[in-house]
């Protein structure tokens, strides 16, 4: 429990990083917790399986993951997600 708390403050404050950030979701996702928590995670959580990163059941498409990075928007979008993790809340 204290990993999870942790890795979400680390994910609030924006130093979580990014494989990071799927495996966290993936888990809120996995356990149900997801639907506890204020509607950013769960539109992050949403954004992620519409990507095709989690799947519905928490599984995490590594395949997919790296065939995005592989793409010149995946940059983009870290970028933008490093840029914006601190303003979020």
């Amino acid at each position: 429990m204290k990993d999870l708390i942790y890795k979400i403050q680390r994910f609030e404050d924006g130093t979580l990083d990014y494989e990071d950030q799927i495996v966290l979701f993936a888990h809120l996702i996995e356990t149900g917790k997801i639907a506890h928590l204020q509607g950013v995670y769960q539109r992050m959580a949403t954004e992620y399986m519409n990507m095709g990163f989690i799947m519905h059941d928490g599984t995490i498409d590594w395949d997919a993951i790296k065939q995005y990075s592989e793409e010149e928007e995946y940059e983009e979008f870290l970028r933008e997600e490093k840029s914006h993790a601190r303003y979020r809340y």
